[in-house]
């Protein structure tokens, strides 16, 4: 009896260590080419930004459209691997894809927010009304604000 515990007992084992090991190894192969775009967009006469995260590094953007096509600010830094794994442990690429989030307030010279994340195998975009949490991608959001903060005090 106390045999069979045993071998239940590490064959579940075995299973969870396999189970785990194949989902890190597509979680890496998936984020090493990810690459991460973010911003907002408002009417006219208010400002525009964009970020853009990848594994070699960072680049900000910032322009007011109705006094320049050219950026007032244009900032970008390299990023260290401990820093990316950091921006990968806010990223919930599974629970990103389901979001179908997709507002146009710009439509009618108010505010949109967007995210957008990009692999090999996929691309998926949201708009949604700037400022506007939303719970799954929480954690991520709050990474690109403090980047955004970091370029852009």
């Amino acid at each position: 009896m106390i045999w069979i515990l045993f071998k239940r007992l590490l064959y579940f084992t075995l299973v969870i260590l396999l189970i785990s090991c194949k989902t890190e190894d597509k979680i890496l192969s998936i984020n090493t080419n990810l690459l991460i775009k973010a911003g907002y967009v408002c009417g006219w006469g208010s400002g525009t930004d964009s970020l853009k995260i990848s594994k070699t590094g960072i680049s900000y953007s910032f322009y007011i459209p109705s006094q320049s096509a050219k950026p007032q600010i244009m900032k970008s830094r390299s990023i260290s691997d401990a820093e990316w794994s950091e921006i990968l442990k806010c990223v919930r690429l599974d629970e990103f894809t389901k979001l179908n989030y997709n507002t146009c307030n710009v439509c009618f010279d108010g505010c949109d927010e967007w995210i957008s994340m990009q692999s090999d195998q996929s691309f998926h975009k949201i708009t949604f009304n700037k400022g506007l949490k939303i719970d799954t991608i929480g954690q991520l959001q709050l990474k690109i604000a403090s980047l955004r903060s970091e370029f852009n005090p």
